[in-house]
C-alpha cells in the first residue's frame, strides 16, 4: 500500500468532520427560521403627491426561497455525508487488512495512531512511549513504506 493511500483516509475524516460541521450549521439555521419565526421586513410608500410621500406600509413575511433553499443544501450534503461514509469504510477495510499484514509490530501502532486515529507524529510519539520521538517516528513509517 502506498503512502497516498493512508494520506486519503485521513483526508476523508477530515471531509467527514467538516460535512457534519456543515450540517450541523444549516440544521440550527432551519431550527431558527422554523421556531423564531424568521420574517423579513421592508417599508413602502404608499405614493406621491408632489414630492411629499402619502404614506408608509410595513411588509413583512416568511423566506420561503430562502428556507427551501437551505432545505436542498441540508439533504445535499447529508446524501454527501452518506457517500464519504461508504468510501471511509470501503478504505478503513483495506487499510486494516495492509495493517494487519506488516510484521513489524513497532510500526503496525505507529501506522495505526498515526492514519487510523489521525493523531499528530508528536502524539504518536507520546503514545508509543519511551524514547521515541516525532521525527524517529516520522522516519520509521518513512523508511517502512519507501521500502515496501
Amino acid at each position: 500500500m502506498e503512502k497516498h493511500i493512508l494520506e486519503q483516509y485521513v483526508d476523508l475524516q477530515t471531509e467527514e468532520r467538516d460535512l457534519l460541521r456543515r450540517i450541523q450549521s444549516v440544521s440550527d439555521q432551519i431550527r431558527n427560521m422554523e421556531t423564531e419565526g424568521y420574517m423579513v421586513a421592508d417599508s413602502v410608500t404608499c405614493g406621491r403627491k408632489g414630492k411629499k410621500p402619502l404614506g408608509t406600509k410595513k411588509i413583512q413575511g416568511f423566506p420561503y426561497p430562502d428556507y427551501i433553499s437551505k432545505r436542498a443544501k441540508l439533504r445535499t450534503y447529508k446524501m454527501q455525508l452518506e457517500l464519504a461514509d461508504q468510501k471511509m469504510l470501503e478504505l478503513l477495510s483495506e487499510v486494516e487488512l495492509w495493517i494487519q499484514e506488516i510484521p513489524d509490530s513497532r510500526i503496525r501502532k505507529i501506522i495505526r495512531y498515526r492514519f487510523i486515529d489521525g493523531c499528530s507524529w508528536t502524539k504518536v510519539a507520546y503514545r508509543m512511549g519511551g524514547c521515541h520521538t516525532a521525527d524517529g517516528c516520522r522516519m520509521a513509517v518513512e523508511r517502512f513504506l519507501t521500502e515496501k
